[in-house]
């Protein structure tokens, strides 16, 4: 009787352990005449969708939400339309591949091959260069019979907004929202010996969490909490949400100059502060590009969105918060020279929230990614954090009484 019920729970144990996502074994990328072929091993069938976008080229495939049994730093496709991919979690129930081509190309055979005794099944897609006009007219995208869309939602859920009135939360307690960059097929920058850009900065977020709260002075919110994409303008729109007072965005830069090293802080300007401040901004608002967003109906214009005299206080106090900060992270910290820059992010273009984008270092740099791999570097900076926000708040407070 008994060993009849263990082999039942034994059985179950099994069925249930069996019943969770697919795995990708591997991906693999080979060039034939005229066709470009991309194959996809998974333990099991699975429904896919894909389209196509353009400005710039990419085909982006979804998949339910699977488990990547790849390596992180995929192997260079050479020769073909394909010049690199990239992978990750895009939202719950929804995993996402996004392929780069180098030039407008059609999807013109696309289909999963059954399991067969040595090969796992596969999807198997096949590319061909096309021209730009015939690239409109190809199919654009396509979903598999038994294809189901998830929620449209990230896999956070919005933080609840705050009262205006501020009951239950304490006299003296303030919301700030850490937004740790990048996350699921967007690894951001990839450090001298393999460190991802995504993990450090959630890692830190977590560290300035627990300091911040530790205090009962402040409700913390992240915009991600584990290794998902959450598209740029979604991010400052849930510290609104949340009724935020800050909002700190942490990066983790990688530059072609490896001797470069140490932290800075952003701030929002319609005009940058110098021709790198530009060029990290115009990096980072690649974000949802890399992520597979369609941007093409989105407008990028700053001139219009920042005349407004709302967004100018809110830009005055962003500015006097990365003051405070770079003091206090300079006191444990190296920091870049001319640490204060600003540029047009997108992810700081709250016009309500004071916001700034702190770059804890440089991945590029063998003794910076050292530093921050270091749980105790972490500390360190939250500890810092904690410090300039403590100083923001109270010189709030003080011109509030006066």
């Amino acid at each position: 009787m008994y060993a009849r019920i263990i082999a039942i729970i034994a059985l179950l144990l099994t069925t249930i352990g069996s019943a969770g996502a697919a795995d990708v074994s591997d991906v693999r990328i080979g060039v034939h005449p005229g066709k470009t072929r991309m194959v996809i091993e998974l333990s099991e069938r699975v429904p896919y969708r894909f389209f196509t976008l353009q400005a710039p080229y990419r085909i982006v495939i979804d998949l339910p939400e699977v488990q990547w049994k790849i390596p992180e730093t995929p192997r260079s496709p050479s020769g073909g339309v394909i010049t690199s991919y990239r992978f990750g979690l895009f939202q719950a129930g929804n995993s996402r591949l996004v392929v780069d081509i180098d030039r407008p190309a059609k999807l013109a055979n696309h289909v999963i091959l059954p399991a067969t005794k040595g090969h796992p099944y596969r999807l198997v897609l096949d590319l061909e260069p096309v021209t730009a006009a015939e690239f409109g007219q190809s199919e654009r995208q396509f979903a598999s019979k038994d294809w189901v869309d998830p929620p449209a939602r990230s896999a956070i859920a919005p933080p609840p907004k705050a009262p205006a009135d501020r009951k239950g939360l304490g006299p003296q307690k303030r919301i700030v929202v850490l937004d740790p960059g990048h996350g699921g097929p967007d690894p951001g920058a990839i450090g001298v010996s393999g460190l991802r850009e995504k993990e450090i900065t959630l890692q830190v977020a977590q560290k300035v969490k627990h300091a911040l709260e530790a205090t009962g002075r402040y409700k913390v919110h992240l915009t991600r909490n584990e290794d998902v994409f959450v598209p740029l303008r979604k991010r400052y729109q849930l510290a609104e949400a949340a009724g935020a007072e800050l909002f700190i965005s942490l990066h983790a830069d990688s530059n072609g100059d490896s001797r470069l090293r140490g932290a800075s802080i952003y701030t929002l300007s319609e005009k940058s502060s110098d021709r790198e401040a530009a060029a990290l901004a115009a990096k980072e608002n690649r974000s949802d590009a890399i992520a597979g967003i369609d941007l093409s109906n989105q407008s990028d214009a700053v001139a219009s969105f920042l005349i407004e005299l709302r967004q100018r206080q809110t830009m005055n106090e962003s500015a006097l918060f990365s003051e405070t900060l770079i003091k206090e992270v300079g006191t444990s910290t190296r920091l870049l020279r001319n640490t204060h820059r600003f540029a047009g992010f997108a992810v700081l273009k709250s016009p309500d929230v004071p916001s700034v984008l702190m770059e804890l270092g440089y991945l590029s740099n063998r003794h910076d990614e050292k530093l921050l791999r270091s749980p105790r570097h972490h500390e360190t900076l939250a500890r810092s954090i904690l410090r300039a926000t403590e100083a923001f708040f109270e010189r709030k407070e003080r011109l509030s009484r006066s």
